[in-house]
């Protein structure tokens, strides 16, 4: 086939299969309707002949006498064998090359004819050039080469034999076949043209066609995605209205009954009425974080940070954080491997518990009665190696026509208002992306009424090695924390609080004052940066946006004078990448708006028993200690009421009893490995009992051991022992 698109200077691109098909059928078309025409040409001209048989051969062949000539048979049998092929192909098999073959094989054969049957009169000459002109019709170039080769082939061979009955003369030159031929070519090469100006523009036609049927296609998706758009923002403004003013329905009610009757509410009441208000404003929280975060999300501004943390650990505190809501439920929460635990990965620890926290949090709602279980396990290969997590619940599962639709934002299997369950409908937007961005992918097998089973991978990055089988010991509930955080000792340490709001000022203050400490305040960045330039704070409490000087140049100041205190950022910007903005403006430490009151006294419980670096901070640490008569005690977060926890925890007590004597018999032998690995068990098994305050210097001993560094590692080892005196059941 000749490159039309090349020819007549087209873009060079490949067609695409939707015009070459708009061509094929616009080319099968014009064949069809051309084939018939030709069968009823056929027909026709062997009608005429006949007619010209009997009417004018005889006067062309005999003379001034008109009588039955012999040609007539040849008109009716030659003709009639001429006709009926094309005529039999038109029938079965139309708007085809064969059948285009044939038909023009036979039309300048019926030229061929009429030319003998008139005695090779010039005028019939001219119906060669007419049945090309009809061969045109088809726009097929292959057509003329054998039509052209037919004409010079009879007028060849018909010249030499028999003159006459191609050119009316007894004798003719033998190279007069040759003018006749040479006229032929020169009507083809004006058909060629006309035939390739033909298919160019039907050609641009189909191009043009299927740019006008795609784009009509794309706008009609794109009403239809409006459509569809603007029904699911309506579902989600109605459901985002009902989950919105049911927590606030919780504050302002509630809020309301203790303005109005707080002289005829009794202790009980006022506990339950705060408790409310508490989880109502916490649940709000949750809506407008999930909102903002997939608003980043889909804006590309998530950030990911790699970095080595521990996924047994991610694991952990996520089911410590639910499983009280599972058992209020009546429901089983607990997690295992199926391989051998590794020490650390290395992914994005903040983003990696936010996806679990979603995804266990949904099957825990969505599970009344069973468990829901974590099973994961470590995929290795050759060239990388994956973290696999499986979620499976025995909840009310999800229908299989849904199970696409859930990863939708706003999108929910039941997305009625008045659905059981609530929600609106963007964890599982937000954990399939967050899959994504960790190098991996959530996916979901369900049965209705059965369950369901949410698959997790994401790319592990460095793996360490294992931890032992002895640190890999599963306590079912062995994590679990209580509804109420232990209150920490914030006596002796001195906090200045910086933030522009009156109202968040007193209430920090108040929390602060609460727990022991001595507080100070002051309401923009520059005010604080001369305070704390001046009077010496333990910790300052920085608010990030302030009018005047905000929180980041006012910490970026501080430190460039040398302050060497803890500071911790205070925002609302909750989300990741936020953390790391307050880090390198000089942060130490970092907590989200609203603040809540645990996670503060913890933070700041856990900087009141770290080990301090500088002389000052020792010798004040000293101070303190002396003006206590006797050291606080340290208890486990863990509900040691209960009989099966409270033996744990006995437990781990008499083997840190022994491992203290190991650690502190490595470290005068010089044994830095043993010393390692001592602060490694600590590390780990500390937590899990609920004694939190070893992490940090059993992690800075460790670090320090593994170097060899004998004199640094006096530190921490100090501090553990002390804590561990401090211990008790």
């Amino acid at each position: 086939m000749i490159d039309l698109r090349a020819m007549f200077g087209l873009e060079s691109t490949t067609l695409s299969a939707s015009v070459k098909e708009k061509l094929a059928k616009h080319y099968k078309t014009i064949h069809v309707s051309t084939d018939q025409m030709f069968a009823a040409l056929m027909l026709l001209q062997w009608v005429g002949g006949v007619a010209l048989a009997l009417f004018i051969t005889p006067l062309t062949w005999i003379g001034a006498e008109s009588q039955l000539h012999p040609h007539v048979m040849m008109a009716v049998l030659g003709g009639g064998l001429l006709a009926a092929m094309p005529v039999l192909m038109t029938i079965f098999r139309p708007g085809t090359l064969a059948t285009r073959m044939v038909i023009a094989c036979s039309q300048v054969l019926f030229s061929s004819l009429l030319i003998h049957l008139s005695g090779g009169r010039i005028e019939t000459h001219f119906h060669v050039f007419g049945s090309l002109a009809f061969l045109a019709a088809y726009r097929d170039p292959r057509l003329f080469p054998p039509a052209t080769l037919i004409v010079a082939a009879d007028h060849l061979v018909r010249g030499v034999w028999w003159p006459q009955s191609v050119f009316g003369i007894v004798t003719a030159s033998e190279w007069r076949w040759l003018e006749h031929a040479a006229w032929v070519l020169f009507e083809n090469a004006f058909l060629l043209i006309i035939i390739m100006q033909s298919r160019k523009i039907m050609l641009e036609l189909a191009i043009h066609t299927d740019r006008l049927e795609q784009r009509e296609s794309e706008l009609e998706n794109a009403i239809q995605e409006a459509d569809r758009a603007n029904r699911t923002k309506s579902k989600f403004l109605a459901n985002m209205s009902h989950e919105i003013r049911t927590p606030l329905n919780g504050i302002l009610g509630f809020t309301e009954v203790l303005i109005r009757d707080r002289q005829n509410i009794d202790d009980e009441e006022m506990e339950e009425h705060l408790h409310t208000i508490r989880r109502s404003g916490k649940h709000l929280l949750t809506l407008i974080n999930d909102v903002l975060d997939l608003s980043k999300i889909e804006a590309g501004q998530m950030s990911i940070q790699s970095v080595l943390c521990s996924p047994h650990q991610i694991i952990s505190d996520t089911v410590s954080v639910l499983r009280v809501t599972a058992a209020e439920k009546g429901i089983n929460l607990d997690y295992r491997w199926d391989s051998p635990v590794p020490d650390t990965i290395k992914t994005d620890p903040y983003r990696l518990k936010q996806l679990l926290l979603n995804i266990v949090g949904n099957a825990v709602k969505f599970t009344d009665q069973g468990s829901v279980l974590i099973v994961s396990r470590i995929v290795e290969t050759d060239s990388n190696a994956n973290l696999h997590m499986e979620v499976r619940d025995t909840g009310i599962g999800i229908a299989q026509d849904k199970l696409d639709a859930i990863f939708k934002p706003f999108v929910q299997a039941d997305d009625s208002v008045t659905r059981k369950y609530g929600g609106t409908g963007l964890g599982l937007a937000i954990s399939k992306k967050i899959a994504e961005a960790l190098g991996g992918n959530l996916t979901v097998v369900s049965r209705l009424g059965q369950g369901t089973v949410f698959s997790i991978d994401i790319a592990a990055g460095e793996i360490s090695h294992p931890v032992e089988e002895r640190e890999l010991q599963h306590h079912p509930g062995a994590d679990i924390k209580g509804k109420t955080t232990q209150s920490h000792d914030l006596h002796h340490l001195s906090i200045l609080v910086v933030d522009d709001g009156d109202t968040n000022r007193k209430l920090l203050r108040l929390l602060l004052e609460r727990g022991g400490a001595k507080v100070r305040l002051a309401e923009n960045g520059e005010v604080a940066v001369e305070l704390a330039l001046q009077v010496p704070f333990d910790a300052i409490l920085m608010d990030m946006q302030m009018p005047v000087m905000d929180g980041y140049s006012a910490t970026t100041r501080l430190r460039e004078r040398g302050y060497q205190g803890e500071i911790i950022a205070l925002t609302a910007h909750a989300m990741s990448g936020d953390r790391e903005k307050c880090m390198q403006a000089g942060c130490s430490g970092y907590l989200s708006k609203p603040v809540d009151a645990d996670e503060l006294y913890r933070l700041l419980g856990n900087l009141n028993l770290k080990p301090q670096d500088s002389t000052s901070k020792s010798s004040s640490v000293e101070h303190r200690e002396s003006e206590r008569s006797e050291p606080a005690v340290i208890h486990s977060v863990l509900p040691t009421n209960d009989d099966e926890i409270r033996e744990i925890v006995l437990e781990f007590l008499d083997t840190l009893e022994n491992k203290v004597v190991e650690m502190q018999l490595a470290w005068d032998a010089g044994d830095m490995d043993a010393l390692s690995q001592l602060a490694h068990w600590l590390k780990g098994s500390a937590g899990t009992v609920g004694f939190n305050c070893f992490t940090a210097p059993a992690s800075e001993l460790e670090k320090v051991a593994k170097v060899g560094d004998t004199f640094q590692a006096s530190g921490p080892l100090k501090t553990i022992c002390d804590l561990k005196r401090r211990v008790v059941l």
